[in-house]
């Protein structure tokens, strides 16, 4: 019989290599977010955290591995952001747009190091990464489907037809905020998030009048 985990200082060991992996993901994403993946090594994300290597390995197997917790935590703090924003908001397709993109926009202002991870980071990392990011770009176009469901249920493109075009809205967000993000972000931000509005109502009101 196995014997149970030992408690140390008020915790148990799996409740320690959890608060570790923890610690590595903040300085993973503090590492990533600033000088890049490419450029950290393992022994500068282990000094950071304030381990030693064997503690990385428990929980990751290389630093690939790493940056993909890093981004996974950074898009699901960025989705709801914008989830917050959209349920605060009036309920009026634009309203809940505007609050969408303002909440989007202001994540990745208020931390830029999300905005590297999630735009820049992630690209062209490997086979694995590239699914990841595929999948989160389906979650961020279905949130679109149903923040505008006014505007997608009314169109008789087939669904398979509208979730592209809802991902394909993502993607239009995605590089305005890429490009604004290579610009230092010198562009006040009420200004991107009003014209990415006016970008994405284009196609919602072509959707309702198709």
């Amino acid at each position: 019989m196995s014997s149970p985990s030992r408690a140390y200082r008020g915790a148990a060991a799996h409740e320690r290599v959890a608060a570790r992996r923890e610690r590595l993901i903040d300085a993973g994403i503090d590492l990533f977010g600033t000088v890049g993946h490419r450029s950290t090594t393992i022994e500068q994300i282990c000094a950071q955290a304030g381990l030693s290597k064997r503690y990385f390995y428990e929980s990751f197997s290389d630093s690939e591995a790493l940056l993909l917790a890093c981004y996974q935590r950074c898009a699901g703090e960025i989705h709801q952001e914008m989830v917050d924003a959209v349920i605060a908001a009036p309920d009026s397709m634009g309203a809940r747009l505007h609050a969408a993109l303002a909440g989007y926009f202001g994540a990745i202002d208020n931390d830029p190091r999300h905005a590297r991870i999630t735009l820049l980071e992630i690209l062209g990392v490997s086979a694995s990464i590239d699914t990841a990011y595929a999948a989160q770009t389906e979650r961020f176009g279905t949130s679109v489907r149903a923040l505008a469901d006014e505007a997608f249920s009314v169109c008789p493109l087939p669904p398979a037809q509208l979730q592209i075009i809802a991902e394909g809205i993502i993607g239009a967000i995605t590089t305005v905020a890429t490009q604004w993000l290579l610009d230092d972000r010198r562009r006040a931000r009420d200004q991107v998030v009003a014209a990415t509005q006016v970008l994405v109502l284009a196609v919602l009101e072509r959707l309702e009048s198709y």
